[in-house]
């Protein structure tokens, strides 16, 4: 092991010991188990040095740059676990495909193969290909364990759900025209794209064993072992009740089936699916970045399955009193919390605030 990522790593260690860990670790457990943690309700502060998602780094500039973060963060003790998260780029399942990737500024995306229905029957079987972000995920999660010698966990990359991908491949116009038009076709379609990102997940999970995060919502959440899959679908806010209805819910219910739990997630509000979304069996979770525990409640969601949410820090008490008023099962990351770290009043400060929310998230009303 290199003498400076020994030197981060027993850094590492010193601010997160294993009793920290484990404490954070059972909180997570008992929400995702349907139970009641027995201190307080689990969170996070988001990230204090870059995007997780929008940031693209080489494996060896991320290591460093992830390692920086977790030390960076460790003096608050919210419910934060050290563990590497590759990236997010939506051509990550195309590219498994044949779609040709390209770069705008640190966006990727891919050129579309499908141009019409009957190309369909033509396109390829998915397979993890080298120079695709597909192989370079894995790459860089090997490179993680290696240099690291398996002392710090390691998620899942953020690839998109089958919808996405599809939309990726095709057009989301040619996509949602196919459902109405060819629907055999469009079955078709997502189930290859299904088999896509099982083929992906499992290779992770594979190459990762014991130390595999099955979590990408969010990249600096955690969820216990077991957990099923998490999957994007950013497309659900374009969607009406009966679309996914229709269309899409007997997809999305297949894969819960398969992984016995999934975690989904859309950007924006996508109300008009919450309660469909909701009614599948099998899905144990909705991360909704860009909606409240009210508006959940209000479109529906199950209150007794969980919920992954991003909230300001200014609504910290707000979100712990609706989750006791109601019984709720959540996972909150909250903004708007980092000041200047290298500042001792500010330090002192953030630390207070975050002593006030750990005191706030009491289940004294349990």
């Amino acid at each position: 092991m290199k003498t400076h990522i020994r030197e981060k790593l027993k850094r590492v260690h010193d601010l997160y010991p294993p009793e920290r860990l484990e404490k954070s670790k059972a909180r997570y457990r008992a929400m995702w188990h349907g139970q009641k943690p027995a201190d307080r309700y689990p969170f996070v502060f988001t990230p204090v040095g870059f995007c997780y998602y929008n940031d693209v780094f080489s494996k060896e500039d991320a290591l460093d740059a992830y390692l920086d973060e977790f030390i960076r963060r460790g003096f608050i003790w919210d419910d934060f676990i050290p563990a590497f998260f590759p990236g997010c780029k939506q051509s990550t399942i195309p590219s498994m495909f044949g779609a040709p990737e390209f770069r705008i500024n640190n966006e990727f995306a891919n050129e579309k193969i499908l141009y019409k229905p009957e190309d369909i029957d033509n396109l390829p079987d998915p397979a993890i290909r080298p120079g695709t972000s597909a192989y370079e995920w894995l790459e860089m999660q090997k490179y993680f364990l290696h240099e690291c010698e398996g002392e710090i966990p390691v998620h899942v990359c953020d690839m998109q759900g089958p919808v996405d991908v599809c939309g990726q491949l095709f057009g989301y116009d040619n996509l949602f025209l196919c459902a109405y038009e060819d629907e055999e076709r469009f079955n078709k379609l997502m189930k290859a794209a299904a088999d896509g990102f099982c083929l992906l997940w499992n290779a992770q999970k594979e190459l990762l064993g014991d130390l595999f995060v099955g979590t990408h919502l969010f990249g600096w959440s955690w969820v216990p072992e077991n957990s099923g899959a998490s999957m994007s679908v950013d497309s659900m806010v374009m969607m009406s009740g009966d679309f996914f209805d229709k269309h899409i819910k007997h997809h999305v219910r297949d894969l819960a089936d398969k992984y016995q739990g999934l975690a989904v997630h859309s950007c924006g509000n996508f109300g008009a699916v919450v309660g469909k979304l909701s009614e599948i069996e099998n899905v144990a979770a909705v991360n909704a970045s860009q909606m409240s525990v009210g508006q959940l409640l209000e479109y529906h969601w199950n209150p007794r399955k969980m919920m992954i949410l991003m909230e300001s820090t200014n609504h910290a008490e707000a979100v712990f009193d609706q989750a006791r008023e109601h019984n709720l099962f959540v996972d909150v990351s909250f903004t708007d919390f980092w000041q200047d770290i290298t500042d001792e009043k500010q330090r002192a400060q953030m630390t207070a605030r975050a002593d006030e929310i750990i005191r706030h998230s009491a289940l004294v009303a349990f």
